[in-house]
């Protein structure tokens, strides 16, 4: 929470603070000052469906461009599903499903605030915005029901960090080795597969063409003289009109041993970074 929500709270909140004796780090290791754990009923509806649990915040001494965050196991106890691709929320209920928009509603001194929130705009496409003028094929796909002042932040958010995105071939190097490096453990008993060449139509020639020439003009890619694995690329149609080309390395997969320990789970990962509390 705020420091002003905190200072808001009456007398009998204030009582109910039940204290915490361990310190309360945040994700970049300092230690958050903190007034104890608060419980009060919490009610999420989409103005047909509803459900009220007892939720136990921790209020902390901070400023924040959030009031209340919501922890994985409130979310649970909600039964909630949060979609981030829909930008919604389902939560069971005993009447129904009740679908909640995610809106966020922030407090900011950024002078790159708008003075003006944007009027709502009923939308039922993904809007296809060209975040730079360069490129402007290369589009993002911003979902229908993501708010107008989310849509607004979010633009300013990615226009301010353009430079980190790979717009051309020539933008993905420049990793050292050191730092990045992959090496193929191949089976010794698989002999190696050298796939007969494919023909492709006068368009599919010049589309993989073009970019063998500017993965080879990058320094991605370099020619070799004899081949041990060769597979035919595959050159299919974007939804713009151009042509992407991929690879499909099916023999070679089959050849790799595969690993003897599973991956980690996201949640899991997510679990050992959040701050603890009794």
């Amino acid at each position: 929470m705020y420091e002003q929500c905190f200072e808001q709270l009456d007398e009998d909140d204030k009582v109910r603070l039940k204290p915490i004796h361990l310190p309360v780090s945040s994700f970049g290791g300092e230690v958050m000052p903190h007034e104890g754990d608060l419980s009060f009923l919490v009610t999420l509806s989409d103005g047909t469906h509803s459900r009220t649990e007892d939720v136990e915040f921790l209020v902390l001494l901070t400023t924040s461009k959030h009031d209340i965050i919501l922890g994985r196991e409130e979310i649970g106890d909600f039964n909630a599903h949060p979609s981030k691709a829909h930008g919604a929320v389902g939560v069971l209920t005993r009447t129904g499903v009740a679908i909640i928009h995610i809106s966020c509603h922030c407090l900011t001194t950024d002078s790159s605030k708008p003075s003006m929130v944007p009027q709502q705009v009923h939308r039922t496409e993904p809007e296809k915005w060209v975040l730079n003028k360069k490129f402007p094929d290369q589009t993002i796909k911003i979902g229908p029901a993501i708010s107008e002042i989310v849509r607004t932040f979010l633009k300013q958010l990615l226009t301010k960090n353009t430079y980190i995105f790979a717009w051309k071939s020539a933008d993905m190097t420049g990793v050292p080795r050191k730092i990045a490096e992959l090496k193929l453990r191949l089976n010794p008993t698989f002999m190696p597969i050298v796939q007969k060449k494919r023909k492709m139509g006068p368009e599919q020639t010049k589309a993989m063409n073009k970019n063998v020439h500017d993965l080879l003009h990058a320094g991605i890619i370099r020619e070799i003289q004899y081949q041990t694995w060769v597979t035919n690329p595959v050159i299919v149609p974007k939804s713009n009109g151009t042509w992407r080309m991929c690879i499909d390395f099916k023999d070679l997969n089959k050849a790799c041993p595969k690993d003897c320990y599973p991956l980690p789970k996201i949640d899991l990962k997510v679990d050992v970074v959040a701050p603890r509390s009794s």
